[in-house]
């Protein structure tokens, strides 16, 4: 009698029913210990995968582990120290730094870059890391950046307007300074007045006045208010006389007739040892008998006129428009201190 077909029992490596045993588990990761081959129902390990910080589908990380650089520190220190490097010395980048240091910023035009580059969240570390707390930060650093450049224009604007002002003020009072040592000078020796003597030419209009005629007619009155002779001009210490010390002569010159033109170089002086003295002007142009002006009748200019010359007792010539002589008298200033 026959029976149907059905499998065999399964069998194991000695021959018998049972299942064969399930191998082992093998060491994660350990190539050297694997598993039953595919055909025996098991899986080949070819090695395992160990995450961790330094390790991952890319590779090595692009910069070491820690906390970055504050943004809020390197903006305060690139925008107020930026031109002392200081910003990249807190970076960590001391070559750049003391480039930077030297060379005042790179005249200033490094250190706008830096603070640019770091308001635009482009600055690095050594490392290469971005600063942290960039964009919680960002808005409010860029409104104080732009105010505190606004306030530096606006002051910088106000100071060169005041220094302006300071200069013109000083150059002002250094005008009246000089006028007023000039008038000074006249203090350094005794002020008693001196009148000229009898006029060799000339006629005298009454007490240290001579009267002067023009070429064309025309007539003035020259009057001596004062004479000085000083080894020293108030108003310009660094002149240094050639010929002992200078002759200060004050002068009223006025127009009674017709028109006259004053002009210091219409008056000379010779000293008693025959030197003709040197006609010099203040710096103080307004001490000075004015130059080139047409006074009509009853006009009058006051002045100084000063000549370079031996002390003693001096000729003074008063020439007319064509240079020859007017009028003529003879002064001795007090002796100088």
């Amino acid at each position: 009698m026959s029976y149907p077909s059905s499998p065999p029992p399964s069998q194991n490596d000695a021959g018998t029913g049972a299942p064969p045993p399930p191998y082992a588990p093998t060491t994660f990761g350990d190539p050297s210990q694997t598993g039953p081959t595919p055909q025996q129902g098991g899986y080949q390990q070819q090695g395992a995968y160990h995450p961790g910080y330094d390790s991952g589908p890319y590779g090595q990380g692009p910069y070491s582990a820690g906390p970055g650089k504050s943004f809020i520190t390197t903006w305060i220190l690139s925008m107020l120290l930026g031109g002392l490097g200081v910003d990249r010395f807190y970076l960590g980048k001391i070559g750049t730094g003391v480039a930077k240091l030297l060379t005042g910023g790179g005249l200033g035009i490094w250190s706008i870059v830096d603070l640019i580059i770091v308001l635009t969240g482009n600055a690095r570390d050594k490392d290469g890391r971005p600063l942290e707390g960039y964009p919680e930060h960002k808005a409010k650093a860029w409104i104080i950046t732009g105010a505190v450049w606004v306030l530096g224009v606006i002051v910088g604007a106000m100071s060169m307007m005041m220094s302006l002002a300071a200069l013109g003020i000083a150059a002002e009072q250094v005008g009246k300074a000089e006028a007023s040592q000039s008038a000074a000078a006249r203090d350094t020796t005794d002020k008693t007045s001196t009148a000229p003597t009898t006029a060799a030419k000339g006629t005298s209009a009454g007490e240290n006045e001579i009267l002067v005629t023009m070429s064309d007619g025309n007539t003035a009155k020259v009057t001596v208010n004062d004479a000085l002779y000083t080894k020293r001009i108030a108003s310009q210490p660094d002149t240094v006389p050639a010929n002992g010390g200078f002759l200060l002569l004050e002068v009223i010159w006025e127009t009674l007739t017709g028109t006259t033109s004053p002009n210091a170089f219409k008056f000379d002086a010779v000293s008693p040892t025959g030197k003709t003295g040197e006609v010099l002007y203040l710096n103080a142009d307004e001490a000075n008998l004015p130059f080139g002006e047409e006074l009509a009748v009853g006009q009058k200019v006051h002045g100084i006129v000063t000549w370079d010359i031996d002390y003693g007792k001096t000729d003074i010539t008063i020439k007319d428009d064509i240079g020859d002589e007017t009028a003529t008298f003879s002064i001795t200033p007090p002796a100088p201190q």
